[in-house]
């Protein structure tokens, strides 16, 4: 009885058993392999435009001390923002109209890590966001915080993403919340499960 050449039984097992390389058609290209790291190094960094006044009277409470007191309700709007601004980490640019006042180029100031800016005469909180929006467009992800409806329809028609006044604040309370809630439970929380935390929505 002829024996069997080892190669050709390797020749069998490899035609039945071993897995085939794909072959594709000559006008496709090969999936990109996907490098996380880079891809984190060359993702946008996410901003935040803030329509000051727009926020302060979608909250109740600031609402009521604006109709009195215009310059304590918008330092609690401040603090709101440069709150959640700690909370999430990104940038947050908080816009006040002050085309009434005979303001000729924009004011703009810092406080708690938050960029504040008053426009200048003739210049509402929408047109400036909108401008900027357009400025930083390339560089970031822009979300634009306003109820404002005709400030909606030119940030859809847009790369920016909008959130309303309710949302942003309901966000804020939810970090709050969770923020407080972590605190208490635990003496010592690693950075890294904070942040995990903060961003599981």
């Amino acid at each position: 009885m002829a024996r069997i050449k080892k190669e050709e039984i390797e020749k069998v097992y490899n035609s039945l058993y071993k897995p085939k390389e794909r072959v594709l058609p000559a006008n496709q290209k090969k999936p990109r392999k996907v490098d996380f790291a880079s891809d984190i190094k060359t993702s946008k960094t996410v901003i935040y435009l803030i329509d000051g006044y727009n926020l302060m009277y979608s909250i109740d409470e600031i609402k009521k001390i604006a109709a009195n007191d215009l310059i304590s309700a918008r330092d609690k709007v401040i603090d709101i923002v440069a709150d959640f601004q700690g909370y999430v980490g990104r940038d947050c640019i908080l816009v006040f109209d002050a085309y009434r006042n005979n303001i000729p180029v924009p004011v703009v100031s810092k406080d708690c890590n938050v960029e504040i800016i008053y426009t200048k005469m003739g210049q509402t909180a929408d047109m400036w966001i909108e401008q900027k929006a357009e400025e930083l467009d390339e560089r970031y992800r822009i979300f634009v915080v306003t109820s404002d409806g005709l400030e909606q329809l030119k940030v859809f028609s847009s790369s920016s993403f909008r959130i309303s006044s309710k949302e942003f604040m309901h966000r804020y309370e939810n970090l709050k919340k969770r923020y407080k809630n972590n605190t208490r439970n635990a003496k010592h929380q690693p950075l890294k499960d904070l942040r995990k935390l903060l961003y599981e929505d």
